[in-house]
């Protein structure tokens, strides 16, 4: 059944509850019992609403994204009481050469942001645990930090081909080219759609004028001061933190999930299993650094375990989150939400079709907030148009990764979004409001500029 215009009331709704009341599980609850009710009227159904939760489960993906949320939290909490964090921020802080301000912190998140391209989740945690301490010893904005790591994860990804957002591209294009639509290497379209990722590349270039620019270009909100709750938890055994009780288990997170891509994708990390690499890779690198940390003399293992238990809890307000996410994107889908936005910009002329692309990927990616998903949409209905109208196909498909990027940047039920948020530990909409401004001047120079490229060579060979 086609819904229409009714698919969007979930997300308006949503949205609207988002900004009014500053509470997105409401929001989020409200949007699913909404769509619910929709889709219960159309289909004869009951319940479907609270069903979609349920059935995020029965997905693999979807429940291994929020159990890796959960254990993240574990290391976060562990890293944190071992002292390694404090340890890792003497080290930068003190040592000749290190992050001795807070200029200094942002490049280092920012550096590290841009070097994590395999994965955009791994990306936020990592960068987000290794320098929320300078952050705060420099009496930084985490609000800003939730931006740095926000704003570098998915444009890295998508701009970096040998990654599995490259891979899922080159899936998507690989259809296309089955189907007979366009002819050609699927992976030589995602590289000569690089340079068109415009919104990607304004986003990373924006964050390094917020860094390395003029330093009145800073974040409204108040400096916080830096919280040692967890740094100074009383410890069964008491070793000298060091810099390496945090490092080491870093880099054993960093080198298990790359590992277990290599494995899962039989040498190849682009066909590599992500959702199971992540996961696996959390709960090894959890077991080994308990192991490493009795080793140390550090903890004892029922010490250890009540660490991994405290930050559980710690994190499971954004387990809750991305559920209801995930199970309103799911919803979404049912509706028909996107492909109804995606059918709005179908019928225009062709030196428009590279911004009414990117309008119409950035629309789906805000109200469904997934850039993945936005692109599944996307590209099977653009690419054919594209092919049609005989417009350049890897213009097109980097107008549609610019429109899913910048879409998931503003909206505030993007698993990234909140993930960053609760990674910089500030509320999910201070995150949003604040990394806006950024992400709408990012947004409007693209589509000028993929106006201007759509009446200049939009009919170039792809």
């Amino acid at each position: 059944m086609n819904f229409g215009m009714l698919s969007l009331i979930p997300v308006g709704l949503t949205l609207a509850l988002v900004f009014l009341s500053r509470n997105v599980i409401l929001a989020l609850l409200s949007g699913l019992v909404a769509g619910g009710f929709i889709l219960d009227l159309g289909q004869g159904t009951l319940f479907s609403g609270i069903d979609s939760i349920a059935s995020v489960f029965q997905n693999d993906w979807s429940a291994k994204s929020i159990l890796f949320a959960l254990l993240t939290g574990a290391f976060v909490h562990v890293i944190e009481a071992s002292g390694g964090v404090a340890g890792f921020v003497r080290l930068l802080a003190e040592k000749k050469g290190g992050v001795r301000s807070l200029m200094g912190a942002e490049a280092l998140a920012y550096v590290l942001g841009m070097a994590l391209f395999i994965d955009g989740t791994s990306s936020i945690v990592i960068s987000g645990v290794s320098t929320k301490p300078l952050f705060d010893k420099y009496k930084g904005s985490r609000e800003k930090l939730a931006y740095i790591l926000d704003s570098t994860s998915s444009p890295v990804a998508f701009l970096s081909p040998i990654t599995a957002a490259g891979a899922f591209l080159t899936a998507l294009l690989g259809v296309q080219v089955s189907n007979g639509v366009i002819s050609g290497d699927p992976f030589g379209f995602i590289l000569k759609a690089v340079p068109f990722q415009i919104y990607s590349i304004l986003s990373l270039i924006i964050v390094g004028i917020t860094v390395f620019g003029q330093r009145q270009m800073t974040f409204a909100s108040a400096p916080l001061a830096q919280d040692n709750r967890s740094l100074e938890e009383p410890k069964p055994c008491g070793a000298q933190p060091m810099p390496i009780d945090m490092l080491l288990p870093l880099a054993f997170l960093i080198f298990s999930i790359f590992g277990l891509l290599y494995a899962s994708g039989g040498g190849d990390i682009l066909k590599g299993d992500g959702s199971t690499a992540i996961f696996t890779g959390i709960v090894v690198t959890l077991l080994a650094t308990g192991l490493f940390y009795l080793a140390r003399g550090i903890v004892d293992a029922r010490g250890y375990i009540d660490w991994c238990l405290k930050g559980v809890a710690a994190y499971l307000e954004i387990a809750l989150i991305l559920t209801l996410s995930f199970a309103l994107s799911d919803l979404l889908n049912r509706l028909g939400t996107g492909l109804f936005l995606a059918s709005i910009g179908q019928h225009t002329e062709p030196a428009l079709v590279p911004v009414m692309v990117f309008v119409s990927g950035a629309l789906i990616s805000f109200m469904t907030g997934t850039s993945g998903g936005t692109l599944s949409i996307l590209v099977p209905i653009t690419i054919p148009l594209a092919a049609a109208l005989g417009v350049n196909i890897p213009l097109v498909l980097g107008a549609a990764i610019s429109g899913a990027v910048f879409g998931d940047h503003c909206s505030p039920i993007s698993d990234s979004t909140i993930l960053a948020a609760m990674v910089a530990e500030v509320e999910v909409m201070d995150h949003v409001r604040s990394q806006m401004p950024f992400a709408l001047s990012g947004g409007l120079i693209s589509a000028l500029i993929f106006m201007a490229l759509g009446a200049g060579f939009a009919h170039a060979p792809g």
